[in-house]
């Protein structure tokens, strides 16, 4: 081989490192490809609220129960009230003994912003996962999409950079909370049809979730449908293909996922056997469950 074809070689494998490492700052395909054949534990969880929706057990796919706030506050509270005690033990006395996970959802809460606002927000939390836990010492409560907060346009951003530092330094005022539940809920719902950045959001809240987790299980929400606050796309069905990268994504980098959806308009929307986020689910099941270890008969915390 002369010197001017080594040159060339050298400038070759040289560029293509380069471009190796410039392509993202964490590893992933956009592509909608299988999971690894590797075996772990991995669990889904069903939030739908469908109705005559059928039993998912055949597919090993877990029911999870989801406190809303229209079941902890009364009508009309105002928004930086707590809910009533009475209610939210009443709730978790209900639940003793479950062996599927409670999660709380209240967003009325802020969570970045004014210093004393968020320490108020922090010290709601923690009273209500006191008042739940005094009820149900043994179920595993987590809050949903709280810790990390589920902000895009911060998380996409190079983490090196002022606007991811400064994201994580919100979550960092959030602590309390993420110490007080037994798993992370990241919520990494879709946004824009930009396939490559959702990856990048739904990393990098997977991601940040572990760090503030200290080891407990990460389980992240996924809707098959865009986010209403899309104008042009909101509430639209995503395509299967990009359907079943999200849920691949989930399953190389979290320990679990929670599918919401089902709500519409005007209520439960009916449940569709054929729809194709569900058939799409369906295969992603039979993929997994080839070799997924079986999750345990209990997520009680011990």
């Amino acid at each position: 081989m002369g010197r001017g074809s080594i040159k060339l070689l050298l400038f070759i494998l040289v560029g293509t490192a380069v471009a190796g490492l410039s392509l993202s700052r964490y590893s992933y395909s956009i592509e909608p490809t299988g999971p690894a054949a590797v075996p772990r534990s991995f669990v889904v969880f069903d939030g739908t609220l469908y109705k005559d929706k059928p039993s998912l057990d055949a597919y090993r796919i877990r029911p999870i129960t989801l406190l809303y706030e229209s079941r902890l506050f009364v009508p009309n509270q105002l928004p930086a009230s707590m809910p009533p005690e009475t209610i939210v033990r009443t709730l978790a006395s209900e639940l003793h003994g479950s062996p599927e996970p409670v999660v709380l959802d209240i967003e009325r809460w802020p969570l970045k912003g004014d210093g004393v606002a968020v320490q108020s927000t922090v010290d709601k939390f923690v009273s209500v996962l006191l008042w739940v836990k005094d009820e149900a010492p043994g179920v595993p409560f987590g809050v949903y999409g709280t810790v990390p907060i589920p902000d895009y346009w911060r998380a996409i951003r190079d983490p090196a950079s002022e606007e991811f530092r400064s994201w994580q330094r919100d979550n960092d005022r959030l602590e309390r909370i993420s110490d007080r539940v037994d798993a992370l809920y990241p919520s990494i719902y879709t946004f824009y049809p930009d396939r490559q950045n959702w990856v990048t959001y739904a990393i990098a809240q997977i991601v940040e979730a572990k760090r503030k987790a200290k080891g407990k299980p990460v389980y992240a929400f996924l809707w098959p449908q865009y986010h209403e606050s899309n104008r042009l796309l909101g509430l639209h069905p995503l395509d299967p293909d990009y359907w079943e990268l999200q849920l691949n994504t989930v399953y190389q980098h979290a320990d679990g996922v929670v599918i919401w959806g089902g709500w519409g308009t005007n209520g439960p929307e009916p449940w569709n056997e054929e729809a194709p986020w569900w058939q799409t689910t369906k295969r992603f099941m039979n993929r997994i469950n080839h070799f997924t270890p079986p999750p345990p008969t209990s997520l009680k915390v011990q």
